[in-house]
């Protein structure tokens, strides 16, 4: 049995989910590739491990849950549509 043939709230949870840690990701390796460019440019590496991942979490939490219940949304409105 798949378990997301159908639009429902499983799929709703893994959206999110898979959003959020795409997106934190994606977040915290651009702050620490952009701390690694200033430190090649200027000699000093300005980076806070705490930090970076605590804006990576953060942000990437808010929009992760936006863009995976908008995916879902548009999903669920599809499979609405083929049914009609």
């Amino acid at each position: 049995m798949n378990l997301f043939s159908k639009v429902g709230i499983l799929w709703l949870l893994f959206l999110v989910v898979y959003c959020t840690v795409l997106i934190s990701f994606v977040l915290f390796i651009c702050q620490l590739g952009v701390s690694t460019i200033f430190y090649f440019n200027d000699g000093v590496f300005l980076f806070s491990w705490e930090y970076a991942l605590y804006i990576a979490l953060k942000k990437g939490s808010m929009a992760g849950v936006a863009l995976g219940a908008g995916v879902w949304l548009k999903n669920k409105l599809h499979e609405r549509h083929r049914k009609m």
